[in-house]
């Protein structure tokens, strides 16, 4: 009703959850606990979930696209992905976990800190939020006495109110999502949705070799080929991002399409700047004299004498055992 600004809807909306409220009441004669919205835990976790696969999918892309602007080989993509899922997963699950325990404890004490205020100085709180309402808010002194006096006849919601009002946090119910449900929300979503440019350069890996035993050459080249892993990557991440962007805004009713857009542009942003950087470094550090010039470790090419591995890789870049020399390296 709201989104097609129909008042009439939203009073037929109105009347019909007044009538499920009576009936609830009459049914259970007051003893049991209004009913809770059944998405209410899922309101709660939309947070973790779009902020912990927003930011594996980021910068797990970051990371990817740092590598190809680089120039260095898949396999590298794939150990510092994986490398990252774990360690900023798990640092981002508990993050979100101790930050949100310390939120909880802190609105606690201060609710816990004011009831007892209002029980031993009650007038003193009373006139607090008078002034506050007279001084922030606009209310004739009159009308905000009015407001407060009767408020404190209800000593629960005159707190409750207070802490919203003056402190500007709700206070705990008891009922509010566990911390550890929000850490490991967060920890779950960065690594499922970081997961994402990882398992395409393993799966096209795997398409390679599964075709090269076929023997459909075309096919392999283009899959074996980092660039083309690194563009499907993008792609994939991309519909991720977007995907993302569309899933908060189930939750927070805003447009889905606007939502998705601003989601992949901020995700773009991150990886553009990663493929520059990673880009702008390795031009600098190929063009410092003498920057590549150590002499190779013989765990280079392994199973190959240093001087072999050397015309190997001068000759066809790889080494015996298939594996890529350094490329900044000059044979003598």
């Amino acid at each position: 009703a709201f989104a097609r600004r129909d008042s009439d809807g939203s009073r037929r909306a109105h009347l019909a959850e007044k009538a499920k409220r009576m009936v609830r009441s009459e049914s259970s004669s007051g003893d049991a606990a209004p009913e809770l919205h059944a998405h209410a835990d899922a309101g709660e976790l939309v947070k973790s979930l779009v902020y912990g696969g927003l930011d594996g999918v980021v910068t797990t892309f970051a990371i990817v696209a740092a590598v190809a602007g680089a120039g260095l080989p898949s396999r590298t993509v794939v150990l510092m992905g994986a490398a990252n899922l774990v360690a900023d997963g798990l640092s981002m699950g508990l993050g979100d976990y101790i930050s949100e325990c310390a939120e909880q404890r802190f609105a606690q004490h201060e609710f816990e800190r004011e009831q007892w205020e209002f029980e031993h100085f009650e007038e003193g709180e009373i006139d607090e939020m008078i002034d506050l309402y007279v001084r922030e808010k606009g209310f004739d002194r009159q009308d905000a006495e009015l407001v407060w006096r009767t408020m404190a006849k209800y000593p629960d919601a005159f707190v409750r109110s207070m802490c919203v009002d003056e402190l500007g946090f709700i206070a705990p119910s008891g009922d509010e999502c566990p911390a550890w449900k929000k850490g490991l929300v967060t920890m779950a979503s960065f690594v499922t949705f970081g997961a994402v440019p990882v398992l395409v350069y393993v799966l096209l890996a795997e398409m390679a070799a599964s075709s090269s035993s076929r023997g459909v050459v075309p096919v392999v080249e283009f899959l074996a080929g980092d660039e083309a892993k690194f563009y499907v990557a993008a792609v994939a991440t991309a519909v991720t991002m977007f995907a993302l962007g569309v899933t908060k805004a189930s939750f927070t009713r805003q447009p889905k399409l606007r939502a998705g857009a601003v989601m992949l542009l901020n995700g773009s942003a991150a990886a553009m700047a990663a493929y520059l950087i990673g880009a702008l470094l390795e031009s600098s550090y190929s063009s410092v004299p003498g920057g590549g010039s150590a002499a190779p470790s013989p765990s280079w090419c392994r199973g190959s004498s240093d001087s072999g591995g050397l015309s190997q890789y001068a000759a066809g870049g790889v080494c015996a055992d298939g594996l890529p020399g350094p490329h900044h390296l000059a044979v003598a």
